[in-house]
């Protein structure tokens, strides 16, 4: 599957299988999550497996959330904020989540493309997660990842249409609505009518020379 296919495909889970997620899966999702690009490149990014049975349902409570206890694994997205400030100032909070958020996704296409489905949660009590995975007061855990094997993934919901989130040159130049839809197909039907049109102008203009000459 594609890069382009594994984004339309991305899947969250409900009922989670508790089969293991083996080490070296693992490793290279969370290999995706380190290679995240980082403003400045100050690299705030630090990261927190948690596979303990215990450790997933104390989680799973801060959360909120029953499918963090089911699913075998989960990843804690920890930023150094400080660190980050003294390369851009005040907007250091912002641009920690920039780096979380694409680290999350970074991990979640990777886990899709070893057919592990995912489920990001974001807006907890931070500080709470924080202490009870013993993060340093001056970090933060801001993501939680879980990963799962399921047999019923959760695919995303329908996304606006092209022609009405993406626009040419300044905001509110729409492109024209044969281009709305993720695979363009419209813009493909249009070209083989118009094809089969010009085909057929053609055709008829050579019948046309030959009955003149």
């Amino acid at each position: 599957m594609s890069s382009f296919e594994n984004i339309l495909n991305l899947s969250s889970f409900k009922h989670p299988e508790d089969e293991v997620i083996p080490r070296k899966k693992m490793g290279k999702i969370l290999e995706a999550g380190r290679n995240t690009p980082s403003p400045g490149n100050v690299q705030t990014l630090e990261f927190i497996a948690v596979e303990d049975d215990h450790s997933l349902e104390m989680l799973s409570q801060a959360l909120g959330d029953h499918r963090i206890a089911e699913a075998p694994t989960a990843v804690l997205v920890v930023v150094d904020e400080n660190r980050m400030q003294r390369k851009v100032g005040k907007q250091s909070h912002d641009f920690c989540m920039m780096e979380a958020a694409t680290a999350v996704q970074n991990m979640r296409l990777v886990a899709q493309e070893e057919g592990i489905s995912s489920v990001w949660k974001t807006g907890f009590d931070t500080k709470t997660v924080s202490e009870q995975f013993s993060v340093p007061p001056k970090k933060n855990a801001v993501a939680v990842v879980s990963f799962a094997y399921t047999d019923n993934p959760v695919r995303s919901e329908p996304r606006f249409g092209m022609n009405e989130v993406v626009f040419y040159d300044e905001y509110g130049a729409q492109i024209k609505s044969h281009f709305d839809g993720l695979h363009w197909k419209g813009l493909n039907k249009e070209r083989k009518v118009y094809g089969k049109k010009a085909e057929g102008f053609v055709t008829k203009l050579k019948r046309k020379l030959e009955e003149v000459l």
